[in-house]
C-alpha cells in the first residue's frame, strides 16, 4: 500500500512539472494625481508661501515651525523646518550638504537648481536626486542670508523605487518649485 501511494505521488509530481512556466505580466503603479491649485499659507514663523490645495499641513508637537506638507492621495510628506540663523548660516548650510551627501550612495545623479528673488531677499537651492533607491528625491533650502533658514525634504511612506513613483515625484517637484518661487519672509 505504501509503495503504491509513493509511486502515485512520484508520477503525479513528474506529470505536474512538465508544463512550461508562464511569466507574470508586469504590474504598473497607477496614481490619480490630485488637482493642481495653490493657496497662500502663512504662520507665526515669519514667512509665507503658496501651498498646494491638495496637501495638508501637519504640525510637529515639538515646534510649530517644524511641520509636514502631507499629500494624502500620494502617501507623501515634505518635512519642513524653520531655523533662525543666529550668525551660524555657514554651519547650517554645511549640515544641509552633509544630509544630502548621505543620499549620494543611493543616487545616480543630483541636479541642483539655484533660485534668487532679490526683491524679497529669498535665496534657495533645490536638489533633484535621481536613483531608484534614493530615499528622498527632493531636498531644498531657502534663506535670506542673515536671519532665516527654511528647509524641506520629500519622503514617500513606502520603500524607495523612484522609477515607479516618477509621476508623483514630478508632481510634487512642481509644487515645491511653486513654494520656493512664492516664498516671502515677513
Amino acid at each position: 500500500m505504501i509503495k503504491k501511494t509513493l509511486f502515485l505521488v512520484i508520477i503525479t509530481t513528474f506529470l505536474g512539472c512538465k508544463d512550461e512556466p508562464l511569466p507574470k505580466p508586469y504590474g504598473f503603479l497607477r496614481l490619480d494625481l490630485p488637482q493642481v491649485g495653490y493657496e497662500k499659507w502663512s504662520d507665526n514663523c515669519g514667512f509665507s508661501f503658496h501651498k498646494p490645495i491638495s496637501a495638508k499641513i501637519e504640525y510637529s508637537k515639538i515646534d510649530s515651525c517644524f511641520f509636514n506638507i502631507f499629500y494624502p492621495s500620494l502617501n507623501a510628506k515634505v518635512h519642513c523646518s524653520y531655523i533662525p540663523v543666529n550668525g551660524h548660516l555657514k554651519e547650517i548650510i554645511d549640515q544641509e550638504y552633509k544630509l544630502r551627501e548621505k543620499h549620494n550612495q543611493f543616487s545616480t545623479r543630483v541636479r541642483e537648481r539655484v533660485y534668487h528673488d532679490n526683491l524679497n531677499n529669498v535665496h534657495a537651492l533645490l536638489f533633484y536626486i535621481s536613483g531608484t533607491q534614493a530615499a528622498t528625491p527632493l531636498q531644498f533650502f531657502i534663506t535670506d542670508s542673515t536671519k532665516h533658514f527654511f528647509r524641506g525634504t520629500l519622503y514617500f511612506n513606502t520603500s524607495p523605487n523612484n522609477d515607479s513613483l516618477a509621476t508623483a515625484i514630478d508632481f510634487i517637484r512642481a509644487d515645491m518649485d511653486t513654494l520656493v518661487e512664492s516664498f516671502v519672509w515677513k
